[in-house]
């Protein structure tokens, strides 16, 4: 069962990269943004490209302007430090 909360994302559809930003339901004070068909040296994957997820604090997440990404509601429980 997964417990990934999507807080928004992009799906390519003209060959640029896709992007999954979201949260882990009972981990507080971190968000995850997941890259897909990017040019970097981790993993490389048989499609092409490559797959990274990055765990960010919620804070640094909102000084990359991450949040603007992301509905105001979801964002607040995003941010609730006394979410379950």
């Amino acid at each position: 069962m997964s417990t990934k909360a999507t807080l928004s994302h992009h799906i390519s559809t003209a060959g640029e990269p896709s992007w999954h930003f979201y949260e882990e339901v009972f981990e507080e004070g971190v968000v995850y943004l997941e890259l897909r068909g990017v040019n970097v040296e981790l993993l490389t994957l048989e499609q092409g490209g490559a797959a990274v997820t990055i765990r960010l604090p919620v804070e640094t997440a909102r000084q990359l302007g991450l949040h603007t990404q992301v509905e105001a509601e979801k964002w607040a429980r995003t941010c609730d430090q006394g979410k379950p």
